[in-house]
């Protein structure tokens, strides 16, 4: 048996919102700014394996708490005691008329387990808003106050605060359905498990996956954006001259951008939002030239050269003078592969600066500071999604972001090592591969620290 939860509250305060930030899901209901957008009553289930943990039963909102809280004690029904007039007042012409859209949450009130009573905290508690406690008291089932909007500071919450403790209900949660925090959302279910004891595991199990959820969600937002980085940073395209020709100059960076639109639609994806929720605006690239650095000892080692004597670390270089400057034909390659005792495909990873240096042709790469941007971009990305409420209307602008941050020096040395491979930008990397977990390590510390 599921815990039935109602969601009641005055018009346009957030009612189906709540639920569907709960349900992680757009498409429940409908949200505008518009009063009374909600003409209907309806359910949704929230699972686990099959089983239904809560049932939540969304409400048209209150339109005239004061007129019905008048009728409530006219002649009609004031002698009726506790939750005895909701049975005559349904089936009233009261509620077919004047009153229809109250009774429709009325009608829930004596099948419901616990009524969550959304309140907008931009608002002050006005009469209305207390009749409204009122008439819900009277059904004699628990109510649990959710404050909505509560993400920005508001002058009436220790007003809402008094009024509530003033009718003993304490176990208030705040909970914004717009920015979404998951430790507001957990406080919800406590309060929960303590009004309905008996199905305190079950909460506790729904708590638990969707604490697993996020953090799958996180570590796979991490894995994409260190795959980007990966690509972007291994990506490279042959020119004629450097610097490069205007038109040579857009390829590359539509290339980037589009690796960038790739991520944003993957993220998105990931986080069940919709395109039109993240707009990102134009990145701005600065291109280098690619270099091959042949002296760099992990790239040697990659190649299968081990120049842990100092007789091949000084035949690597020597060899690398010889190829930078000697004006020597591309089959020096293979000799250079004879040199270090490595194979004749490892004279091949020197094909390329060859053909640079005797054929005059060039490679575009990203600079640092382009890298950089493009890492600050989808780390913004992932925090505004991992705390972006399913209800939210407006579309979040991604921007360039103004300031750099410390941790962009430890992936400097990951960059530099993609820059060496340019067949990874074709190739997505095993999650394994050393380079893309020491990336998302970083990133996910980033996160954390950020956080914090």
């Amino acid at each position: 048996m599921s815990i039935s939860l109602l969601v009641v509250g005055h018009a346009n305060t957030g009612k189906t919102s709540l639920i569907r930030t709960l349900l992680r899901r757009q498409d429940f209901g409908d949200v505008s700014d518009r009063a009374g957008t909600t003409r209907h009553v309806e359910s949704v289930k929230i699972n686990i394996e099959h089983q239904t943990i809560v049932t939540l039963t969304d409400t048209p909102g209150f339109e005239d708490s004061i007129g019905l809280w008048d009728i409530r004690h006219s002649d009609s029904f004031r002698s009726f005691q506790g939750s005895d007039w909701l049975r005559p007042f349904c089936d009233s012409h009261f509620a077919q008329d004047e009153f229809e859209q109250e009774a429709k949450i009325l009608k829930q009130l004596t099948s419901t387990d616990i009524i969550l009573y959304v309140i907008d905290i931009r608002q002050a508690p006005l009469g209305k808003y207390l009749d409204e406690l009122s008439l819900l008291a009277s059904a004699n089932k628990p109510i649990i106050p959710i404050l909505n909007f509560s993400a920005t500071p508001s002058a009436h919450l220790d007003a809402w605060r008094k009024v509530l403790a003033e009718r003993h209900l304490h176990a208030v949660v705040k909970y914004d359905s717009v920015a979404f925090y998951f430790e507001d959302e957990k406080r919800l279910y406590q309060s929960i498990q303590s009004l309905m004891p008996e199905h305190y595991d079950a909460v506790n199990q729904l708590v638990t996956s969707r604490e697993d959820a996020a953090q799958l969600r996180l570590t796979k937002a991490t894995s994409q954006l260190a795959e980007l980085l990966i690509k972007a940073a291994s990506s490279r395209l042959e020119c004629a001259q450097y610097p490069p020709e205007i038109a040579e100059s857009t390829v590359f960076e539509n290339k980037i951008r589009q690796l960038e639109q790739h991520y944003i639609t993957q993220l998105l994806r990931l986080y069940e939002f919709q395109q039109a929720d993240l707009v990102v605006s134009p990145l701005a690239i600065q291109n280098d030239r690619w270099q091959q650095d042949i002296f760099e000892a992990q790239t040697l080692k990659e190649w299968g050269i081990d120049t842990g004597t100092s007789a091949l670390t000084g035949a690597a270089i020597g060899a690398g003078i010889d190829v930078m400057s000697a004006g020597l034909t591309l089959g020096t390659a293979t000799t250079i592969g004879a040199i270090l005792g490595a194979t004749w495909k490892t004279g091949q990873h020197y094909k390329d600066t060859l053909k640079s240096k005797l054929t005059n042709r060039h490679y575009l790469c990203l600079d640092n500071a382009t890298l950089t941007l493009l890492c600050l971009r989808g780390l913004t990305a992932i925090q505004h999604l991992h705390q972006r409420g399913h209800a939210s209307q407006q579309s979040y602008q991604l921007i360039t972001p103004s300031k750099d941050n410390e941790f962009i020096d430890q992936m400097k040395p990951f960059w530099k090592q993609a820059q060496q491979h340019p067949e990874w930008e074709k190739n997505t990397l095993p999650e394994s591969h050393p380079t893309l977990q020491n990336i998302q390590t970083v990133l996910e510390k980033a996160l954390t620290s950020n956080k914090h």
